[in-house]
């Protein structure tokens, strides 16, 4: 190897030659070069003993493949901030790369009623505003027009108030990191762009964001919104009417609303009408809002004290109750009565806007409203972004985009609760006397409340793979869940896995087996299914303002024993309205064919268990969580453990490297001066989670266990 501790001109080391991708993108490019030439200027200008730490510390990696491979991952990339034109170039050049995932809309086109006058009604960076509208979703499983009326959707804004500008780059870097996330493989991030769609206004306030002033033309869109205010001064603002079109139109379960100014994470109430005694009442869906935000919260870390990043209550405890905002009106606007607190807007800005954009179908605004001010800060330095590493693991030193954009991806995650089923090992004729097990565990959902593993005769049923009822009508439903076969059922409510991205799973949150005999003299086809509840405790209330069972559209899917909601106006195109048509009790395929059970006479043989495929080695398991198949590949960077030989060396070479670090300081100085990226390699192999590979290693072959 090369003398790493001169100050001279670097080469790369002959490792690069034979080094395998990974190992090559993270220490043979220019970039690492300059960095690693950078430190050991530093290291020899000190005039300590050179290169021995760099040596021990290269010697270390090809033995270590696991942290060679998130050395070697997606480049860590600063943060930084968008101008307006930048962020339209931005989701431009996302759409142009990932057609399948990206669509844009412009709000003045797509709902010409929010701007009769057809008029230029603002200029931004040299150009007309424009409302930018993105949705990020698998366009292909949107086909089938039914499936996607009925889809989950969520809403970000970015910033009602243009001055406050994290919150655009947190979701612009969301919508980048879902597609790119979904290319490489990412099975959990899959499942969020598959079966939910992503709603983003990034700049909600485009004149704002362009200005970087508050308002839009001298009025606050956030005062603009029909709740508690004068029928001329709601909707006067195009940033208002943009968001109440798209709420006229989908039936969103989750928003967020990014703003800045102090630290706070907040949900309802955030108006004078729920004050009492200077504090906030309780509004129908607070232990849905408490446990909802408590999840987000958790998925945005702490501070460098430990201290959870944001404090977190009601909006009219922790900031202070406005008329007109859009958290009040977002959440209520489908159940809270018109004219007052719900106003019938008729403003006269723009040439005008029609009074019945402002009244809804009853229950279609219903959704979990949660305000996010950021930083005490409106414009935080660039340098408190943070970076796309921290995006993995929760440390300490956590920049502004990373902790809010996990707290997207996980109202993303809870906007479909469902029962992951692990993979099976089962034939498809199986004797009636055998015992049937089934590993499952619960996503979109804080807790599986029941599980149930279910056998349905075939002919009541579609098909298998989608458990579509034979006969429609009422009564239907209840009729097959009550012929069905129970086999065996949930003994308690257990956590759900949810997301893994950042962290491991919750303790207590693994798999769940359900496991149970089948009765005697049973025979013929039958569906395998699984029948769950979520999140029951929602469905909990102390003294709610107003008097009413909860609300939201989130909780009501989950709580009642058959939600229908439709949404006030038709989408383009179809004329179709979004709608929800939900069951708490929901059920969930095992297998996609019918499993045939065979008449047993009475000297068959002992009953035969039939139960999920076999588990992945525990190493591999603990080392790469996921929601995919729990046993089949090895990674490269898995099975080196297992030579006893290598274990050793690997032994002898980290305890050379700990006692040279211990003993020479300078090797420490190099370490964090010159290879900046360790620290997140070192974070992100702590939380038990392996970089997805790049596109040089994609078509490189891990090899065979």
């Amino acid at each position: 190897a090369p003398r790493l501790g001169h100050a001279g001109p670097w080469r790369p080391p002959r490792l690069c030659a034979d080094a395998p991708p990974r190992l090559k993108r993270g220490l043979c490019t220019a970039a690492s070069a300059e960095r690693m030439h950078r430190g050991r200027r530093r290291f020899a200008g000190a005039g300590r003993p050179r290169g021995l730490g760099m040596l021990a510390l290269v010697s270390v990696l090809p033995f270590c493949p696991a942290v060679a491979g998130a050395f070697a991952s997606d480049e860590d990339r600063p943060y930084r901030y968008l101008s307006y034109r930048g962020t339209m170039a931005y989701f431009e050049n996302l759409r142009r790369e990932y057609p399948d995932f990206v669509e844009t809309w412009i709000a003045q086109e797509a709902f010409p009623e929010i701007l009769p006058s057809k008029k230029s009604w603002a200029e931004c960076e040299g150009e007309h505003c424009r409302t930018l509208i993105v949705r990020i979703a698998n366009k292909r499983r949107l086909e089938d027009q039914a499936e996607a009326l009925k889809r989950p959707e969520v809403f970000f804004s970015g910033a009602l108030h243009g001055d406050e500008r994290v919150g655009p780059l947190v979701v612009t870097e969301l919508a980048g990191f879902l597609c790119r996330q979904y290319r490489k493989g990412d099975v959990e991030i899959q499942r969020l762009v598959d079966e939910r769609n992503t709603w983003i206004m990034p700049m909600t306030n485009a004149f704002g964001y362009a200005h970087n002033v508050r308002h839009e033309n001298n009025m606050d869109p956030n005062r603009d919104f029909p709740y508690l205010q004068s029928p001329r001064m709601c909707m006067q603002t195009q940033t208002g009417r943009a968001v109440n079109e798209l709420f006229r139109r989908h039936l969103f379960q989750f928003t967020l609303t990014f703003h800045g100014g102090m630290r706070a994470l907040t949900y309802e109430w955030g108006s004078h009408d729920h004050m009492r005694n200077g504090r906030s009442t309780e509004s129908p869906d607070d232990v849905a809002f408490t446990e909802v935000g408590m999840a987000i919260r958790a998925a945005s870390g702490k501070d460098g004290a430990s201290h959870s990043w944001y404090p977190f209550g009601r909006i009219n405890d922790l900031v202070y109750p406005v008329n007109g905002g859009l958290e009040d009106w977002s959440y209520a606007a489908g159940f809270a009565r018109s004219p007052s607190p719900i106003t019938v807007c008729r403003p006269s800005t723009y040439g005008g806007y029609d009074d019945t954009r402002t009244k809804y179908q009853p229950g279609s605004v219903a959704s979990l409203v949660f305000l996010a001010e950021m930083d005490d800060a409106k414009t935080p330095s660039p340098s408190t972004l943070g970076s796309s590493a921290q995006v993995w693991g929760l440390g300490r030193r956590q920049g502004h985009v990373a902790r809010n954009l996990r707290m997207c991806l996980k109202l993303i995650e809870l906007a479909k609760p469902e029962v992951v089923v692990h993979p099976l090992s089962w034939p498809s004729r199986v004797p009636a006397n055998a015992e049937l097990a089934v590993d499952l565990h619960g996503f979109g959902c804080l807790t599986l409340s029941s599980a149930q593993l279910l056998l349905i005769q075939r002919e009541r049923l579609k098909n298998c793979s989608t458990l579509r009822m034979a006969t429609e009508g009422a009564g239907a439903r209840a009729e097959v869940l009550t012929s069905a076969v129970r086999v065996a059922a949930l003994p308690k409510a257990v956590p759900c896995r949810g997301l893994s991205v950042w962290e491991p799973p919750p303790p207590g949150s693994a798999a769940v087996e359900l496991r149970g005999g089948l009765p005697p003299g049973l025979s013929g086809d039958f569906c395998v299914a699984v029948a769950a509840e979520f999140d029951q405790s929602w469905g909990q209330q102390s003294r709610p303002d107003p008097a009413l069972r909860p609300r939201a559209h989130a909780a009501r899917l989950r709580l009642e024993e058959h939600y229908v909601m439709t949404a006030s106006d038709g989408l383009q195109g179809t004329g179709e309205p979004m709608r929800l048509d939900e069951h708490r009790t929901k059920l969930f395929p095992v297998l996609p064919t019918a499993l045939t059970l065979l008449p047993v006479s009475a000297s068959a043989s002992p009953a035969p268990r039939l139960g999920p495929s076999a588990p992945a080695p525990p190493l591999l398991a603990a080392a790469t969580p996921s929601l995919g198949p729990p046993g089949g590949q090895v990674t490269a960077g898995a099975s080196f453990l297992q030579s006893p030989i290598q274990q050793a060396l690997t032994a002898f070479v980290l305890v050379v490297l700990g006692v040279t670090t211990c003993h020479l300081m300078g090797a420490w100085r190099l370490a964090s001066g010159g290879c900046r990226s360790l620290p997140s390699v070192l974070q992100r192999t702590v939380i038990g989670r392996q970089a997805p590979p790049g596109p040089e290693e994609a078509e490189v072959e891990a090899p065979a266990e």
